[in-house]
């Protein structure tokens, strides 16, 4: 059964203040959740809902939408088919994945192809909850812009600052070769084999993207490339590795923004797409540098030393979004 769009309260309300509200559109097979979540957010927005992916991508066609939040196990479309193609279809749309499952998959899916901003968990908080849409709400407003952006290409003669930070050679010598074969002479390679190394390189020069591992030479840098996105939203990361851990993913989404999830070993057609649209991220936030606000992250719930946290900081000096630091596709 569908449940077709409703108006933001069940008692009546002028058209044109429904109009006006923000937009939020809820997704989910089951109506009893449905409900639940139109009684949570109904006082603050204008509430659509619907257990059909299909007709969930034909109102996000007509209305403006500023917020999706959509069930991932559902029988028709799941969750992560949904935001794939709403990242398409309304572009400007803030995407949440809702589930109750640890569904790897899933996870590694809705940051590959959805892009979500936030991953939130059955049973939720009702605070945090309300809270999480009330901040992607803040950002859809601010930057809502139906149409996509036409990336312009940098000069022939700039080229892309991309750290790698791995400990093995043979990641090393594979990242290299890719990068010859798919952007000739239009990169330049810093590999890293430790969390200091990385920095070291991060404050002498404008990486735009990094490739990093999850675990070098037996440290966590999961804390390191949270806070690193806290303070540097326009550095584009790839974590390439080879931990399947759900609670992880979950935190590299929520705290980190990572741009995609790569397993090991190097595939290198999956790698060399996903460097490209690391790129043309990067492109788009220089030419729009307020497009940072839709990678904000919570802060980071176990941080690096204060030390760390203040080169980190410091990097403001030498990192500048303005000017242009990409390569030709």
């Amino acid at each position: 059964m569908i449940t077709k769009p409703m108006p933001a309260c069940p008692l009546a309300e002028p058209a044109k203040i429904a109009m006006d509200r923000p937009t939020i559109l809820f997704v989910d097979d089951e109506e009893r959740i449905l409900r639940s979540l139109r009684m949570l957010f109904a006082a603050n927005y204008r509430v659509l809902m619907t257990t059909n992916g299909h007709e969930a991508l034909e109102i996000l066609q007509r209305e403006r939408v500023h917020v999706l939040v959509s069930d991932q196990r559902m029988p028709i479309m799941t969750g992560v088919d949904l935001l794939r193609q709403a990242r398409d279809v309304s572009p400007s749309s803030m995407r949440l994945l809702l589930t109750g499952y640890s569904d790897m998959e899933a996870i590694i899916g809705s940051i590959n192809d959805g892009e979500v901003y936030r991953y939130i968990s059955k049973p939720w908080s009702a605070d945090e909850f309300r809270r999480t849409v009330g901040e992607a709400m803040e950002i859809a407003v601010s930057l809502w812009d139906p149409q996509p952006i036409k990336i312009v290409a940098p000069p022939n003669n700039e080229s892309l600052e991309i750290l790698l930070l791995d400990q093995s050679p043979d990641i090393a010598v594979a990242i290299r070769t890719l990068l010859d074969e798919n952007f000739p002479g239009a990169y330049h390679l810093d590999w890293a084999t430790s969390q200091s190394e990385a920095m070291a390189i991060l404050e002498r020069g404008k990486v735009s993207i990094i490739i990093s591992e999850i675990n070098v030479d037996g440290e966590d840098v999961t804390p390191f490339l949270k806070t690193l996105k806290h303070f540097h939203a326009q550095i584009v990361t790839i974590v390439l590795t080879s931990f399947r851990d759900t609670s992880l993913l979950m935190e590299l989404i929520n705290q980190g923004q990572i741009h995609r999830f790569l397993p090991k070993p190097v595939r290198k057609t999956l790698t060399a797409r996903s460097i490209r649209s690391g790129i043309e991220r990067h492109r788009e936030i220089l030419q729009r540098p307020q497009l940072t606000q839709r990678h904000r992250v919570e802060p980071p719930r176990v941080q690096v030393s204060h030390s760390m946290i203040h080169r980190i900081r410091g990097m403001l000096q030498s990192l500048s979004i303005g000017k242009s630091n990409g390569i030709k596709i």
